[in-house]
């Protein structure tokens, strides 16, 4: 699915795209409504609309400009070509974003789609991983042992 988010700034006009799934799309579209509301043209998207590839003005690889949540969603910007998306040197730069693009909405979209679309069940270090039963047991002879000196 796809949503538009339009910046209300007439120059420089700038058209932001974001691609995922049909529920992180519609999630997203509120809560980019609520968070970047005073950057946002009337004409972005209020609801999520399939994607088609085949559209003249859709999205291409060569446009993205940050993947979310192991590349599962992506935010791509119109009239962006990035050249060394195609490439086979692995060495080869970026191409840097253009300067004349509304910063103000990229880095409230940026931040907003961060902080709302985070990997689900995403791997944590050890230290957060849930104790064992027997840990468990063994952390209450501890606690049990301590409170007998307290």
């Amino acid at each position: 699915m796809e949503a538009t988010f339009i910046s209300n700034n007439s120059s420089p006009n700038t058209t932001f795209h974001v691609l995922s799934d049909n529920t992180t799309v519609s999630s997203l579209i509120s809560t980019v409504t609520t968070n970047c509301s005073t950057f946002l043209s009337k004409s972005s998207s209020t609801s999520p609309f399939p994607f088609n590839a085949s559209a003249p003005n859709a999205p291409q690889p060569e446009q993205a400009i940050q993947y979310y949540r192991a590349s599962s969603t992506v935010l791509t910007l119109d009239g962006y070509n990035n050249s060394a998306t195609f490439s086979s040197n692995e060495s080869m730069l970026d191409t840097p974003l253009p300067p004349n693009i509304d910063m103000k909405l990229l880095e409230c979209l940026n931040q907003t789609i961060g902080l709302s679309v985070p990997l689900v069940d995403g791997a944590f270090p050890a230290l957060f991983a849930a104790p064992s039963i027997p840990g468990l047991i063994l952390l209450g002879m501890v606690i049990s042992w301590i409170s007998s000196f307290v």
